[in-house]
């Protein structure tokens, strides 16, 4: 409301500010009341007595001068409320505008909620949906301009802002046309000349005083406005006007990142590279004849030739960049691995007829010079990456695993009869059961098999044909069948899948310090989401079989490591004996506290949520034997866990860690599937960028966790560290991990019975 006689120059700041501050701040009324004097000589006179006249007129008997002139009354108390009603009304407005005259970095998130709540009534921008409305509220502007037939801008000026109107109208004019139109509240304009980066193609005058626009000015249009699109013409919107403005010099920008990031959703490596190379070969819209049949001029050879240049230097600039971003994880994929070559054999051949060549040739021999290297150490010899469910130390963590590695896995039938085979990861289910058959020796082979996990708890998961990297996907004691349909129920959990017993249960904790032993997982951890590229989370959460030749093995090998610490944490617990369990508690608090500071989240919270397991978080005789000091301490790592606000205590906390950092990967990967699952990939056959732009975000917070780590060379205590951490015997089975927890502290009984 005072915001609101600030601008209505009822008040006035004595420094002229125009924005109301609550605060200890001076204002002073602007206008003079003609009533001042009179009611400044009633107070200076308490005992003056007003008489009404024979014609109802009220006279003070003293000093005629100093009666009011009729309707001098003081406001009734009617006239109050219509005021502060009437100022009520208009004060929404006069505080949406005072946030829009603030810069985008001063605007509070209640400020910002307040604009994003006004912008959902703004007509202009019913299409848009709820997150480009607030991404707007960050950078829209306020613009007010005073008289009838002031220009905002001229037909053929560059455009620079797109304009909504919010009070008043407009004219539009058109040189040789005059007026065509005229716009009014709720319009926009000037969109058109920043959509296809072209001069103004009118003139625009007010045609009312006192008119009031919302603007958004070019740069935040670009980055808000590509919301859906056609993939092929995303491609050649990225080419035309984002590739020229990046510079190794300048942050990467966001819209290239995005589509970079993620077009393997809607356009397969296959179909950017085969635009890539047409874009690339193409000659631009001049003729090589003109349309009387002679030869095209010098200025429009010129023209052409330099078409040509501007076309092949953003390709391969495309290329150098898709290459930055992904790493040696871009040369896993078959298609844009061969690409580079082909272009570099594109570049060279034309390096020799097309003038000015020589950057964009040095470019892609570079590019050229990294594919080698890549290949250097992608084209090794197939490793063992699991041995029977048992990490190896063959693994190459942390580079990647790649689709020819193997894992050596034992597969059962129906009777627990089972062979060991080498499975390559990139053999689908189908392929896996039918092999498994065969070595089998069983009959009817013609009869269709099934590939079948029996977890310890009982569960049973049937694998999907085209499933791909099997071995990765099983769980800690989960055990692999080949069977028939009419099999599937009879399977039953191996005593074995049961992990250790109480009396034969070695534990680390008695082998190495708590500094030791986190010191050690984070640096296996490392290694593990080091070779674990952001796109496995596309892979994992879209659909493994979606992507021909590419699997998220590494993510598989990450998440199952990340459980084994969870349960190995709940394992040491329950299997200690009764005079070491306090003291392991204490330790695994430690551990957990120093995986913290260590930035690697990701066993901090797998500590943490085994501890918090039922089965450990109800034995109360074991954590009222734990110093107030531990439990205040643990208590804090749980309210991280907080899934209150979306995660906010974590969200908070891992946007105070520089990098390099180990997040918490389960939450990233449940964000992910909600983007996926609700939201539409596409509106009426386009693209939904916006979707994309989502994804995109949350593949760039996993990357950006990584920095380039220190390979310092470890010394031999180091190496046997690695050893004892690398792969730990778990109780994974809930129901017996709560059998042990009872038999450690017997389920209290409720005296009284009804």
């Amino acid at each position: 409301m005072w915001q609101s006689l600030l601008e209505h120059n009822v008040i006035s700041h004595i420094t002229n500010e125009a924005q109301f501050k609550d605060k200890f701040v001076f204002y002073k009324w602007t206008i003079e009341d003609p009533f001042d004097h009179y009611y400044q000589y009633r107070s200076e006179h308490p005992n003056m007595q007003q008489v009404q006249t024979p014609g109802g007129h009220i006279v003070l008997p003293m000093d005629s001068e100093d009666i009011p002139p009729r309707g001098g009354e003081p406001p009734t108390h009617t006239d109050l409320q219509n005021a502060i009603f009437f100022l009520g009304t208009i004060g929404p407005d006069s505080l949406f505008r005072m946030i829009l005259a603030k810069p985008s970095y001063e605007r509070s998130q209640e400020e910002l909620e307040l604009v994003y709540e006004e912008l959902l009534h703004v007509k202009a921008l019913s299409h848009l949906s709820t997150m480009v409305k607030r991404e707007l509220a960050s950078v829209i502007r306020f613009e007010q301009h005073q008289y009838a037939g002031t220009v905002l801008f001229h037909q053929g000026e560059e455009g620079k802002s797109w304009y909504i109107i919010l009070k008043g109208s407009v004219d539009v004019n058109i040189i040789g046309k005059g007026v065509v139109c005229t716009l009014h509240e709720g319009d926009d304009f000037g969109k058109l000349a920043l959509v296809n980066d072209a001069p103004r193609a009118a003139t625009i005058a007010l045609r009312e005083d006192n008119s009031q626009f919302l603007r958004v000015d070019k740069l935040d249009f670009n980055s808000y406005s590509v919301m859906a699109g056609l993939p092929e013409k995303m491609i050649e919107y990225v080419l035309e006007t984002r590739i020229d403005a990046q510079t190794d010099d300048i942050a990467l920008d966001t819209f290239l990142e995005d589509f970079i990031l993620t077009h393997i959703i809607y356009m397969p490596s296959n179909i950017l590279c085969n635009y890539l190379k047409n874009y690339y070969s193409r000659r631009g819209n001049i003729m090589p004849y003109s349309s009387n049949g002679s030869m095209p001029s010098s200025v429009e050879t010129d023209f052409d030739v330099e078409q040509q240049f501007i076309a092949k230097r953003r390709v391969v600039a495309f290329l150098a960049v898709w290459e930055s971003i992904f790493g040696i994880h871009f040369f896993l994929d078959t298609v844009a691995n061969s690409f580079v070559e082909e272009m570099y054999c594109c570049v060279l051949e034309d390096s020799k007829r097309i003038p000015n060549m020589l950057p964009i040739l040095d470019q892609i021999t570079g590019l050229r010079q990294l594919r080698e290297n890549a290949m250097r150490v992608l084209s090794r010899h197939p490793t063992t990456i699991l041995d029977c469910g048992v990490y190896s130390a063959q693994a190459p963590a942390p580079d990647p695993i790649l689709s020819m590695d193997t894992c050596n896995q034992c597969i059962y039938l129906s009777d627990t009869t089972f062979i060991t085979m080498s499975i390559r990861l990139d053999k689908n289910a189908s392929e896996i059961a039918d092999l498994a058959r065969c070595k089998l020796k069983c009959a009817s082979t013609h009869e269709e098999c099934f590939l079948i996990e029996v977890k310890s708890s009982g569960e049973r998961v049937v694998f999907a044909p085209t499933e791909v990297s099997v071995p990765t996907m099983l769980s800690l004691n989960g055990r692999l069948y080949v069977v028939f349909k009419d099999e599937i129920d009879s399977l039953t959990p191996l005593p074995d899948q049961q992990g250790p017993i109480d009396g034969m249960y070695h534990s680390i904790l008695d082998l190495m310090g708590s500094s030791e032993i986190a010191q050690q997982l984070g640096i296996f951890h490392t290694h593990l989401f080091d070779a674990t590229d952001e796109i496995e989370l596309i892979f994992q959460v879209i659909g493994r079989d979606q992507f021909s030749g590419r699997m998220p093995s590494n993510l598989d090998i990450l998440l199952r490591r990340f459980n084994e610490v969870q349960y190995w944490t709940t394992t040491e617990i329950l299997l200690a004996s009764p005079s070491k369990r306090v003291v392991y508690l204490k330790k695994l608090i430690k551990i957990a506290s120093i995986t913290k500071e260590n930035k690697d989240l990701m066993t901090f919270f797998a500590i943490t949520l085994g501890l918090s397991n039922l089965a450990v978080s109800r034995l109360t005789s074991l954590w009222d034997k734990l110093p107030t000091k531990l439990k205040r301490q643990y208590g804090e790592f749980e309210a991280l866990l907080d899934p209150s606000r979306n995660h906010r205590a974590y969200r908070m906390l891992i946007a105070k860690i520089t990098p390099p950092v180990i997040p918490f990967v389960p939450l990233l990967l449940k964000d992910l599937t909600f983007m996926h699952e609700g939201n539409k990939t596409y509106f009426a056959g386009l693209v939904n960028f916006e979707k994309m732009h989502m994804i995109a975000n949350i593949l760039r917070s996993f990357r950006n966790c990584k920095t380039k780590y220190s390979t310092s060379h470890q010394s031999k205590k180091s190496a046997d560290g690695q050893n004892l951490i690398r792969n730990f015997r778990v109780i994974d089975n809930q129901r017996r991990l709560n059998d042990l927890s009872y038999q450690i502290e017997p389920p209290q009984r409720s005296s009284a019975r009804r």
